[in-house]
């Protein structure tokens, strides 16, 4: 690829996997510990609460595939709530573990290929460092079926292959990271993820009309609006 961008190296991450609860839930909280401490937080705020703020229904809804704890939709619900008005989400995970800690009202447990939800049923389906866990076809197929059930937007926002990227990976992993499972998938993520450009190119085929472009220092957001 280049110099500072290595080849895609696809590994199965440790979360992924049969991890025990526990070391689950530290290594979720690892992961949103990065979203409220390094800006991932305010990049999810920039670019979705904007979509959302834009739905004219009272009560917009949202579904966050591979929620985890659930903190993406919380967040964005409690902003939502100062502009007086009400977010539904759901928060989707295919493990049940994840799903627990997540807020009960929201939480589901279910596949991404196969989400349990009507055609146009949600306002605006977002995931947030997910795209990198999945092959070009497998991302594709899964972009295809966030659209089936998403009534305004897809948006998804990930990060960049590049070897900067792989150091901020292996210095949060001394000095950040509780969990080992977390120093395993950071490295593991990296290595994994897209480009920018790879990324638009899965989308054309799977998203006609969606855009992909740089998001943060080190990441990148796809957008869809249907037509």
């Amino acid at each position: 690829m280049g110099l500072l961008v290595p080849e895609r190296s696809p590994s199965r991450e440790l979360l992924d996997g049969d991890v025990a609860a526990d070391d689950a839930a530290e290594s979720l909280a690892d992961i949103e510990w990065i979203h409220r401490r390094l800006g991932g937080r305010l990049l999810v705020r920039r670019h979705v609460l904007p979509l959302l703020a834009a739905i004219p229904s009272r009560t917009p809804s949202l579904l966050d595939v591979g929620a985890g704890t659930g903190h993406v939709g919380r967040d964005l619900a409690a902003r939502l709530l100062r502009r007086g008005r009400t977010l539904r989400v759901v928060d989707l995970d295919r493990q049940a573990a994840h799903a627990a800690l997540a807020p009960p009202r929201s939480a589901a447990v279910g596949d991404a290929f196969r989400i349990p939800l009507g055609d146009r049923s949600v306002d605006v389906v977002c995931s947030t460092l997910f795209c990198h866990h999945f092959s070009p076809d497998e991302l594709r197929l899964l972009l295809a079926e966030q659209a089936r059930v998403a009534r305004h937007h897809v948006v998804a926002l990930d990060l960049a292959r590049h070897r900067v990227s792989l150091v901020v990976a292996r210095l949060l992993g001394e000095v950040a990271f509780r969990s080992p499972v977390s120093r395993h998938d950071a490295r593991a993520s990296v290595l994994q993820a897209y480009t920018c450009s790879e990324a638009a190119g899965i989308a054309s085929r799977a998203l006609p009309g969606a855009s992909v472009l740089p998001a943060g220092p080190l990441g990148w957001k796809l957008l869809w609006t249907r037509p």
